[in-house]
């Protein structure tokens, strides 16, 4: 496995375009059993809360290999998806993925991020929680397909004033 640094050689993250919808929608349908539509995702780009980012390969341009996104809610980051394509799911590209959004969400003044997770994703969990999430509370029946129920994990960073208020 290599680490998140190795895997920023091999991709290139921007925002996500119009031009990216038919590749992050393969990287949606192999992922989930209740995948978002093509439309779903323009209206999100147009969605003047919405922020998206994907991963592309550098070996084959314009190739979505991974995407997320999350909605801007004050200086909150409301994450809605999170996928990486089958072939390079273990290579780290989440974990690069996630950091290169937490820092566009941190760039625009959020604090904190919130997401749901199925119970039973305990990869994802692990990913989240590496990154400084936490399990604050459960949405029980949340998943339409199976009646699952998601975790709600949410990050928090300490802004540096209030760590020297209170450290003193």
């Amino acid at each position: 496995m290599g680490s998140a640094s190795s895997i920023a050689d091999e991709v290139f993250v921007c925002l996500m375009e119009p031009k990216h919808i038919a590749g992050v929608c393969e990287v949606e349908n192999r992922s989930f059993a209740v995948p978002w539509t093509e439309r779903m995702f323009h209206d999100e780009l147009i969605n003047p809360m919405a922020r998206y980012v994907v991963l592309l390969d550098k070996q084959q341009p314009g190739h979505v290999i991974a995407y997320a996104g999350y909605w801007k809610i004050f200086d909150e980051g409301h994450i809605t998806n999170v996928a990486v394509h089958p072939d390079w799911r273990g290579r780290k590209a989440a974990t690069y993925l996630m950091q290169q959004m937490m820092q566009l969400a941190a760039s625009e003044g959020m604090n904190s991020m919130t997401l749901e997770v199925r119970r039973s994703n305990l990869a994802a969990q692990g990913l989240y929680t590496k990154l400084g999430f936490a399990v604050e509370g459960v949405r029980p029946k949340y998943y339409e397909d199976n009646g699952e129920d998601a975790l709600i994990m949410w990050y928090r960073a300490r802004k540096q004033e209030e760590a020297d208020t209170y450290d003193n």
